[in-house]
């Protein structure tokens, strides 16, 4: 199953390639003039209306990315010190105790880091493995 930052990327892709065509074929329809003329408004009309959902899924996009490199650097992070306290991450990361707890759990089940997280003493505790 794709992920979606995958799907915001091909649909972002796909509408920046549709409005790409459709700018080619005002243009074709302008230079060929004739009867073939009246089809660049339309054209005009229909890249313009396409550019706005390829420019939102191109947002989705680079925020997607933009969370993972996030999670990525907070996985490295721990796994770098083999155990930390919630606290102690807190304070590198510039953050409450409670979110930076969070973003660490969303680390490891992203794959960004591997071990676990103790309850008790909000802890990670890196894991042996490869």
């Amino acid at each position: 199953m794709l992920k979606p930052k995958t799907l915001y990327f091909i649909a972002g892709l796909g509408g920046f390639l549709v409005v790409l065509v459709l700018l080619v074929v005002g243009a074709y329809a302008v230079l060929a003039g004739g009867t073939t003329a009246a089809l660049a408004p339309a054209a005009g009309l229909c890249a313009g209306i396409a550019f706005v959902p390829a420019l939102a899924f191109g947002w989705l996009y680079w925020q997607a990315q933009r969370r993972d490199r996030g999670l990525a650097q907070v996985g490295a992070l721990m796994e770098s010190y083999g155990e930390v306290d919630a606290a102690t991450m807190a304070g590198k990361l510039g953050r409450s105790e409670d979110d930076t707890e969070q973003l660490m759990a969303l680390s490891i089940r992203e794959g960004y880091a591997r071990g676990r997280i103790d309850p008790k003493t909000r802890t990670f505790r890196k894991s042996g493995g490869p």
